[in-house]
This record gives C-alpha cells, sequence and structure tokens, in this order.
C-alpha cells in the first residue's frame, strides 16, 4: 500500500512520522461542527468505507481536482459533481478505484447524504465528517479508534503527496461510470 500523503523532512525525506490512530472533534465560532479522523495507510480505506455508511439516502458526489499528474498544481482546483446516487452504487465505484481513492493524493473526494451530513476525504488522507453526530461517533466506536488530539497529518510542516500513474485511468473511469459533471 502506497500512502496517499507522507510527512517529510524539509529536504523530502521521510521523517518517520506515521499517522496517529484517533479522531477529534472541532467546533467553529459559527457553530459548524465536524470530526477529523486519522489513521494509518492501511486502515484507511476501510475507516473511510465505515464512515461512508453512516450517510443516509442517496449520495452526492464532489470530486475536488488539486493535481494534475503530468502538469502539476493546478491553479484552481477542478471539480466533478454527480448527484441522488445510489450508495451501493457509489461504494462499488470507490471500492474499484482503490489505487485512485485511498493512495493517490491529486484529489479530495467529498460525499454528502441526504440529510446534508458529509464524509470528506482529503488529499492527506484525513476524513473529515460534518456534523459532529453520533452516527459518526458509533461507526469510529466500532472500528475501536479513540477519541484524541494526537499531532495529525494537517498539523506536519512538511508533507508529500503520492502521485500514482495507474491512477489516471481510474480517474477517467470513475468519472465515465458515475457521469460526473465539471463544477467549479
Amino acid at each position: 500500500m502506497i500512502p496517499k500523503a507522507q510527512s517529510v523532512t524539509p529536504t523530502g525525506e521521510p521523517d518517520g512520522f506515521v499517522p496517529p490512530r484517533a479522531w477529534r472533534a472541532d467546533a467553529f465560532p459559527d457553530g459548524h461542527t465536524r470530526i477529523v479522523v486519522s489513521v494509518p495507510p492501511e486502515e484507511l480505506r476501510a475507516t473511510h468505507l465505515a464512515l461512508v455508511r453512516v450517510l443516509s439516502g442517496k449520495l452526492g458526489l464532489r470530486y475536488v481536482q488539486l493535481t494534475d499528474r503530468k502538469v502539476g498544481q493546478l491553479p484552481a482546483p477542478v471539480g466533478r459533481v454527480a448527484m441522488e446516487l445510489d450508495a451501493a452504487r457509489v461504494l462499488a465505484a470507490l471500492e474499484a478505484r482503490s489505487r485512485l481513492i485511498w493512495e493517490d493524493g491529486r484529489h479530495q473526494l467529498w460525499l454528502r447524504g441526504a440529510l446534508g451530513e458529509q464524509v470528506i476525504l482529503d488529499e492527506l488522507g484525513l476524513v473529515h465528517c460534518s456534523p459532529d453526530d453520533p452516527a459518526f461517533r458509533d461507526a469510529l466506536e466500532s472500528l475501536g479508534i479513540p477519541e484524541g488530539r494526537p499531532e495529525m497529518m494537517d498539523k506536519r510542516d512538511y508533507v508529500r503527496v503520492a502521485f500514482c500513474a495507474d491512477a489516471d485511468a481510474e480517474e477517467e473511469s470513475l468519472f465515465a461510470e458515475l457521469k460526473m459533471l465539471k463544477w467549479k
């Protein structure tokens, strides 16, 4: 398994940091709440899928491409969306593209349930769930992921994300299979 992102020294060498197994609750001045989840790379797939399964009803999917592997970081993210998708269809599409979804750092993947709840997998391999809801907490408890505030990947000074050449085809096939439209 290739880590989606890796903490490195200023010269780009791995620094030995391993993402901890933990989640934290964040609250913002406007009242918005979220849960941020960190797990080692080998647990990311199972953790992400368990949290996506919490979402209700038909799903909305937003794919935010931050980097094109062939040309580098994009001047502005390129978004693609698909709405009113059957959850089983989305889960199958994600699982069929494991390299792109859980090992490649070119994108963020936003999933939204019928009640407005969201699960976002970011380019660093962190999973953001909002709002901070008991259903997300129950899923994390069932996975044995403890609450805590250890340093997570989003607090590291230097992070290198992975770009997998074989994920290029997975990206294009995801857009085609789910009929994802370009969206700003």
